[in-house]
């Protein structure tokens, strides 16, 4: 995946630019947003294998050009002309690797700043996150859609956009019930529900709501109630 071109770059050498600053002002107030230190190793750790990547970019492009040059003058040059030598290799020397998924880390971890109680617009501009042209909702007015249908065997299908949550946590009410029922948390959509009728083989009318997720704590305001009927 790659992160919202709402806040990321999109070549790779300004990403890799972003990350020396976005690294350098996380370490600053990781602390102050609820992030451990093993959040911010992360992050540098991450940011490390950037640097190599961009670094490693230029050299590369540099080399080929060497080459090529090599290419043109012992082939095309005349005879007499001064012998070109050939580059020298290229020595590279990586950092400690770090698992696949960069990005996916970096995305998720906006995320989790974004929703921070202290998270304030400023910070947003010194992390270089904040979208452009526009300021994020604020997590406790977050409301997902719900879009349900009935399915055979009791069972019903949730569709919703996650956005910027981790998934939703979804309740249901059934014919003649009071309370609402808590049904499980759904990171995918669509969420798949299996609700056995209280009486055997009879169709009831259940109402379902959900509230987004970030991590496993339900934010934000519940959705609208959709209505299904059950079918055997």
């Amino acid at each position: 995946m790659i992160p919202s071109v709402r806040w990321f770059p999109s070549s790779l050498q300004a990403c890799v630019a972003w990350f020396a600053n976005f690294v350098a002002q996380f370490a600053q107030i990781a602390e102050g947003l609820g992030f451990t230190g093993d959040d911010v190793t992360a992050v540098r750790n991450d940011n490390e294998m950037m640097q190599f990547i961009g670094a490693t970019d230029t050299q590369v492009k540099a080399y080929e050009k060497a080459v090529n040059e090599f290419r043109d003058i012992i082939t095309e040059g005349d005879i007499g002309d001064v012998t070109p030598e050939f580059p020298a290799n290229l020595v590279l020397s990586p950092p400690p690797s770090v698992p696949t998924g960069i990005f996916e880390r970096l995305d998720k971890l906006v995320d989790r700043i974004f929703v921070a109680p202290n998270y304030t617009s400023e910070i947003g501009a010194l992390l270089g996150i904040l979208p452009t042209g526009e300021t994020p909702t604020a997590p406790e007015n977050w409301k997902p859609v719900l879009k349900a249908k009935a399915r055979p065997e009791f069972t019903a299908q949730v569709k919703f956009t996650r956005g910027k949550s981790d998934g939703v946590a979804l309740h249901i009410q059934r014919d003649k019930e009071d309370n609402w029922t808590s049904f499980g948390s759904f990171f995918q959509s669509p969420a798949v529900l299996e609700i056995p009728p209280k009486t055997p083989d009879t169709p009831e009318v259940v109402q379902i709501r959900g509230r987004f997720l970030v991590g496993n704590t339900p934010t934000g305001e519940f959705s609208d109630i959709v209505e299904i009927v059950t079918e055997p």
